[in-house]
């Protein structure tokens, strides 16, 4: 049988799979650029007191320390690097949870998509579908599933940090914020921070009650 004649569910679920073997290498190459990063770390490092000496400074300079200077540039590119990393795997996480949630809705409602729907922006980044933006909705259609409650929770768990998100996003664009707002922006990007990997939890829940919501789909044909 080949991948043209299978049956649209196994299209639809391979589908979703590759939203989340795309997300998992986002998080891995995310998760291997804050160790680099990490390397970099100031604290961490012996300090080297050696200085050179540039003639081509005026006198009085302040000593050039090598070490000091060439941490600082791989400090703020390695810095740089996991801050775009970050990004992708935001992206990335995202559109696995919500293009998981797109399809088992879709099934739910008793359409047979053969694959997710996401409208491209560019490569691994894609437009979330208007019906499960900001967050997608709570499914009461699986209830029955014994990870309900699990999926439930991480849906809300992602939910909050959705919305730490556009209140930290609304705050910063602020063209002044009173002490209390700059605490409260602190406060929601640290919330934020917890996005991406809500997203990923979600979206591998969200996968596994696909292959629930199509059990009746897959009994007549065996799978």
């Amino acid at each position: 049988m080949t991948r043209t004649t299978m049956p649209w569910f196994e299209n639809l679920t391979d589908s979703v799979t590759a939203l989340g073997a795309a997300a998992l290498e986002a998080q891995r190459a995310w998760q291997a650029a804050q160790i680099t990063t990490h390397h970099y770390d100031y604290p961490r490092l012996r300090p080297r007191e050696g200085t050179v000496t540039d003639p081509g400074r005026h006198l009085g300079a302040p000593p050039v320390y090598p070490l000091d200077d060439v941490i600082a540039v791989l400090a703020t590119f390695h810095m740089a690097h996991e801050q775009a990393l970050r990004k992708v795997f935001t992206t990335a996480a995202l559109s696995y949870g919500y293009g998981a949630a797109w399809a088992i809705q879709q099934v739910i409602d008793g359409h047979q998509p053969a694959a997710v729907e996401l409208t491209v922006m560019g490569p691994g980044s894609f437009v979330i579908p208007d019906g499960l933006a900001p967050v997608p909705p709570a499914m009461p259609a699986l209830d029955r599933w014994t990870g309900a409650k699990r999926f439930e929770q991480a849906r809300q768990r992602m939910e909050s940090a959705d919305m730490a998100n556009e209140h930290a996003a609304a705050l910063a664009d602020e063209d002044y914020l009173a002490d209390h707002e700059a605490s409260a922006m602190h406060d929601a990007e640290t919330a934020a921070d917890d996005l991406p990997d809500a997203a990923f939890a979600y979206g591998r829940l969200a996968e596994t009650a696909l292959r629930y919501a199509l059990l009746d789909t897959r009994h007549p044909h065996g799978r």
